[in-house]
């Protein structure tokens, strides 16, 4: 049988069934748009009638001095801005969250790829994770600081602890979830132990460490912060911290509008990458869409 009229040939009509997709796919994308405009809109609207509503009932329904009032802090924050060198304690903040997460990220990566692919070491050392896990991580800020000193090296190593468990856990979890089934059929075609990790393991796991980077996020920044409040004479967690000191509540809540900024685009950061990473699965990679 001929088969020259399955191939689009220049300046042949184009098939109802292309057109119906290719209409399809137009309007899907019309559909994200509006979706994500409204989705927007509605964030705007929230933050407005939030921060609206709080401006109105501070020192009206609530005591000013607990939960002070947007302008004010706004005030302050600009005056941190230009008279207090926020920039300046930002830096080191921002250096400490982001090495800490870097470090903690790697090692939970690598580690947990290898003990996952070594079933024998996996079932030896298991309990001894689950138990370590328990362990407030933040309660080993004060270690960190004995070994390591006030300097910017014990902040990095809490961030990092507090990063490492939550991805290696969630890395070990997601290699573990790789259907056994392509992994006997791969190695029966003659897949390498790469091909293995490449092309099956790591697709399975990818979802569950996304999901782990996007999680660590906020808890990189509450290491630094928290290594800064026990001891540290920079960074936004001294500024913070001296702010209660001093009863400055309008002080207080700008440091901590300002680690919601860096958090909130480090956030973005890592759902664009995770968006990219799992670009086969178009409900994830709507991520990189996220405004």
């Amino acid at each position: 049988m001929a088969t020259h009229d399955a191939v689009l040939k220049p300046g042949s009509p184009v098939r109802p069934g292309r057109r119906l997709l290719e209409r399809v796919e137009r309007e899907e994308g019309v559909r994200a748009r509006a979706e994500r405009r409204a989705t927007l809109l509605g964030r705007v609207l929230f933050a407005a009638v939030f921060f609206l509503g709080w401006e109105l009932s501070s020192g009206r329904l609530v005591e000013q001095f607990f939960v002070s009032k947007p302008s004010a802090i706004a005030s302050s924050l600009w005056a941190m801005l230009t008279k207090e060198s926020l920039l300046y304690h930002l830096q080191f903040t921002i250096i400490e969250a982001t090495a800490g997460y870097l470090v903690g990220a790697a090692s939970g990566l690598i580690l947990g790829f290898a003990l996952a692919r070594v079933e024998v070491v996996y079932r030896i050392i298991e309990p001894f994770l689950v138990a370590f896990y328990g362990i407030p991580r933040i309660a080993l800020a004060p270690l960190f600081i004995l070994w390591f000193g006030i300097g910017i090296t014990s902040k990095i190593a809490v961030a990092a602890v507090m990063v490492f468990f939550i991805v290696f856990i969630n890395t070990i979890a997601g290699v573990r979830a790789a259907p056994p089934q392509l992994l006997q059929v791969a190695r029966v075609m003659g897949a390498s132990e790469w091909d293995l990790i490449r092309k099956v393991i790591f697709p399975a796991a990818t979802p569950f460490i996304i999901a782990a980077l996007q999680i660590t996020v906020p808890q990189a920044m509450i290491g630094a912060i928290v290594g800064e409040f026990i001891s540290s004479n920079r960074g936004v967690g001294h500024l913070i911290s001296r702010a209660a000191g001093w009863l400055d509540t309008p002080g207080l809540f700008a440091g901590i509008f300002a680690l919601l900024v860096v958090v909130l685009l480090m956030n973005l950061g890592i759902n664009l990458l995770g968006g990219y990473l799992m670009r086969w699965n178009p409900k994830a990679s709507s991520l990189r869409d996220v405004p």
